[in-house]
């Protein structure tokens, strides 16, 4: 009987979600307006732990639960540490910050943000006041919309983030959020499978070599993204992770060559707040050299916030 009891409740509320979703639309402009106050004027903190008391109890990010065991798996495979890594959690938390950073405006938020890009811009003022080319690499790690927030706001206060065709459309689809953001930042291509993104490549190369934007590139892109690429056998660095032989985009190393730029590699953290690692600029000779160990020790001290456990071949994909 109790099993019984148990199963009806599940169904219930189950049912009842069903059918409030089939009356949120009229619903959708109050609750808009709602949610954007409660964002906007409610505690971060306060706010991400009840999120997170939620995905615990798995009342929100039911469809990351497959996800959830590929990152765990994944996690314990090449660390060798107990533990979990919830990727509905990641994700809500993820989309809860973004949304505060941009549509809710959240003073606190924005306040962090722009801490970071203080940070941040301590390194990398210097170098433009020494004519020197910058390409900013921020790893996958709390939220790619606003890490490039953060790219985007230092000296010379402009920049365009280079993707991999293949996730194009999903990074152009945050338009919208970066431009609530006030966000001065713009997409173009790595690859040539798109033409026009490709063509806006060359004008962003140039812009770079001469100090007026900042290439921004996630150097730790995983291969599966790219495999479908006519770059996909070429367009790789060999090298190990985690005592693998592995294979990492090369993209970093090729376009910071070009315009003889160094390379400031960074990632963003949460604990009851956001704050920024950032590492020292390296040539464009020693990139190659150096990013496997800033992947790995990132993944390695910071699993929590990265964004990327559930692909399932990482950076060990064979081709």
């Amino acid at each position: 009987m109790a099993r019984f009891l148990v199963v009806w409740c599940v169904f219930s509320v189950k049912n009842t979600v069903a059918r409030l979703g089939e009356v949120r639309w009229p619903l959708a402009g109050t609750a808009r307006s709602l949610l954007r106050l409660v964002l906007r004027y409610g505690h971060m903190p306060t706010l991400l732990a009840i999120t997170h008391g939620l995905c615990r109890l798995r009342l929100l990010g039911w469809g990351y639960r497959d996800r959830s065991a590929v990152a765990t798996q994944n996690f314990r495979c090449l660390t060798g540490q107990p533990g979990r890594i919830d990727a509905a959690w990641i994700a809500m938390r993820r989309q809860m910050l973004e949304l505060g950073a941009t549509w809710g405006q959240n003073p606190a938020c924005l306040r962090q943000v722009q801490a970071c890009i203080s940070e941040l811009e301590q390194v990398v003022a210097p170098l433009h006041q020494q004519n020197i080319p910058v390409v900013l690499a921020p790893l996958h790690a709390v939220s790619d919309i606003i890490a490039a927030m953060v790219g985007s706001a230092v000296t010379p206060g402009r920049a365009s983030v280079v993707v991999s065709s293949s996730v194009e459309q999903a990074e152009l689809f945050n338009q919208h959020a970066r431009e609530l953001g006030g966000v001065e930042l713009s997409y173009c291509s790595i690859h040539q499978d798109n033409k026009q993104l490709a063509g806006e490549l060359m004008s962003l190369i140039s812009d770079v070599a001469d100090g007026r934007q900042n290439m921004i590139i996630f150097p730790d892109i995983t291969p599966d993204y790219t495999i479908q690429t006519d770059e996909a056998h070429s367009g790789k660095i060999a090298c190990r992770l985690f005592g693998r032989t592995a294979k990492l985009h090369s993209g970093v190393a090729r376009l910071s060559r070009v315009v003889a730029a160094q390379v400031v590699f960074y990632h963003l953290s949460y604990q009851n707040g956001l704050t920024i690692k950032i590492h020292p600029p390296v040539t464009a000779r020693q990139v190659a050299a150096t990013m496997p160990a800033i992947i790995e020790n990132t993944l390695r001290d910071y699993p929590g916030d990265w964004l990327l456990w559930h692909s399932h071949s990482l950076y060990f994909i064979n081709h």
